[in-house]
């Protein structure tokens, strides 16, 4: 019998290794563990809220603003930055009121045995040295017998006014907004159920027409 030449014995050679590479991998195969099963899916984790504790609303009014600042993305609420404080302080005010806040009032403004709330925004556009603030009325709805109180459609009581300086009070039914709390001078609303709307009062004058108060 021949013996086989080199080329055979080389040929003989690899098929015994790919015999013996085949082997390997399925003993591999056999031996590998079973795939980790997928990460079971996570609930997304809640926002957390952009209202500030310091304002104290309370559910149904933090809700309302939410909607509010979903529906006017140009707004904001005050921020640190944006109060300027006046010459003679604020001591005074906060003595008088207890919890104190220059932006935000709440009573029954409108008579109804429903408390609103009025809250100031900020435009977002404003610059840190001239903030501009929209003044806005949250009328309080009864929802039914044993159920929270909800709030209406906003109103918009004035736009782009300057009140770093300033804040917004309750005397007796109407809204008092201070622009300056060195300065007397005031301007009040009041709500008038004939024409379901707040009118612009004067001390000496039980109605006027509001001033133009746009960017003062």
């Amino acid at each position: 019998m021949a013996k086989p030449n080199s080329r055979q014995r080389a040929g003989a050679a690899l098929a015994a290794l790919a015999v013996a590479a085949a082997t390997a991998a399925c003993r591999r195969e056999a031996v590998a563990p079973p795939p980790s099963p997928a990460p079971a899916p996570q609930a997304p984790a809640a926002r957390s809220s952009s209202i500030p504790t310091a304002y104290g609303l309370r559910p149904a009014e933090k809700q309302a603003v939410e909607g509010f600042l979903r529906r006017h993305p140009e707004l904001r609420l005050p921020a640190e930055s944006d109060r300027h404080a006046s010459a003679s302080g604020e001591g005074d005010v906060r003595h008088l009121y207890g919890v104190y806040h220059p932006y935000f009032v709440r009573g029954d403004l409108n008579d109804d045995g429903v408390l609103d709330f009025v809250l100031c925004f900020v435009r977002r556009d404003s610059s840190v040295s001239t903030p501009w603030f929209t003044v806005v009325v949250f009328p309080g709805q009864e929802s039914g017998t044993g159920s929270a109180p909800s709030f209406g459609p906003e109103i918009f009581l004035e736009r782009d006014i300057t009140l770093a300086a300033g804040d917004i009070s309750i005397d007796r039914d109407a809204i008092v907004i201070t622009p300056d709390l060195d300065d007397e001078t005031t301007r009040r609303y009041r709500w008038d159920p004939v024409r379901r709307s707040y009118v612009f009062v004067r001390d000496d004058d039980s109605e006027a027409e509001p001033p133009d108060v746009s960017q003062t």
